[in-house]
């Protein structure tokens, strides 16, 4: 099929608000971020400059347990495995919420200004929240579980011309990459830690055995990603999400649906035009979409793929763990949803 330019606008204006909703499902609008002080730095760091733990103090918590609020159902899985009992925590998002159009609810906040810390992405992951976490979050602990990882800088993986749009700061996705997830469990226990020194061994001990699972799935990705032939080691997905993944394991990502590392984005049709274009000059027949993320501009790219023998949209768990039930709700659990798909769409 001829890839036809006047179809591929009218796709881009009709679907342009499912895009700027983010979630498949989710329908708020997101905030603008920005504003000055320590709490914004911390959260919305946008260059590439590497994160640091703030620093920290014993609480008192007067036989209570450490109050702990965690913004995306990822960091929140991982701050439980460490935590365990010790800590009552609170997670912001629930399972299958986009973090880039999350929108929080007044007790959201209300259990954040009341928390003894925060733990976020930082790089500007939760890019609706930051005004409202440097407004009420006055005295509270903010911890970007991604301090001390080394950034890639945005869009720099992407191989096809995506000159429309800016790139530039830091890529928030550092999760994709089981090893940095590793140091998110060392951050979380020496925050915790550093709050709750009575429990620091319970932290210390839960981050370790959580480490030794992190890194048996790190195995087993490598191994099986391994296996994939040269010319099957190419990526498209749905937005800039997968850099830590494709650079930890040798994977090219050719291009994404949306042009930014945040699903608010909107293509432009010549954008469009020019990944099908680039798809087709690679031979490349499979698009990773994302639970978080509507897929209705993925599946019109692929409507306009020609010779494929079969076109591909898998899906992938980005943004937020899967449902409970779902084998994916854990992050072990949809990265291993995540590896199984990849290995199908990219030997498919």
């Amino acid at each position: 099929m001829m890839f036809s330019l006047r179809r591929m606008v009218w796709l881009v204006v009709l679907v342009g608000a499912l895009v700027a909703c983010g979630g498949a499902g989710d329908g708020t609008p997101a905030g603008e971020t920005g504003g000055d002080g320590p709490a914004a730095t911390a959260v919305a760091e946008t260059d590439l400059a590497v994160l640091n733990l703030p620093p920290l103090s014993a609480v008192s918590l007067d036989g209570r347990k450490l109050q702990v609020v965690a913004t995306t159902s990822i960091i929140g899985d991982v701050v439980q495995q460490v935590g365990g009992e010790a800590i009552d925590l609170t997670v912001l998002m629930s399972a299958g919420q986009d973090p880039h159009s999350y929108q929080p609810a007044a007790g959201d906040l209300t259990r954040v200004a009341t928390a003894d810390v925060v733990f976020v992405n930082g790089w500007d992951l939760e890019e609706s929240l930051v005004d409202d976490l440097r407004n009420v979050a006055e005295g509270v602990s903010l911890v970007p579980v991604s301090a001390g990882i080394v950034p890639l800088a945005l869009g720099e993986g992407a191989e096809h011309d995506e000159a429309e749009h800016e790139h530039g700061g830091a890529d928030p996705h550092t999760w994709m990459d089981p090893g940095n997830v590793q140091l998110w469990a060392m951050n979380v226990a020496t925050a915790l830690s550093a709050l709750d020194p009575a429990n620091a061994a319970v932290y210390q001990a839960n981050a370790a055995a959580y480490q030794a699972q992190l890194a048996d799935l790190q195995d087993e990705m490598a191994k099986q990603l391994a296996a994939i032939p040269p010319a099957g080691r190419v990526l498209v997905t749905n937005h800039d999400a997968l850099g830590y993944l494709a650079q930890r394991y040798d994977l090219q990502v050719l291009g994404t649906v949306l042009p930014a590392a945040s699903t608010l984005a909107e293509p432009s049709a010549s954008e469009l035009a020019n990944l099908v274009a680039a798809m087709q000059e690679a031979g490349v027949c499979t698009i990773f979409a994302e639970t978080t993320v509507n897929d209705t501009l993925a599946q019109a790219v692929a409507r306009e793929l020609a010779g494929c023998d079969q076109v591909q949209v898998l899906t992938l768990y980005t943004g937020a763990i899967g449902p409970a039930g779902s084998g994916a709700d854990s992050y072990l659990g949809m990265m291993r949803a995540n590896l199984a798909a990849l290995v199908a769409g990219l030997q498919g």
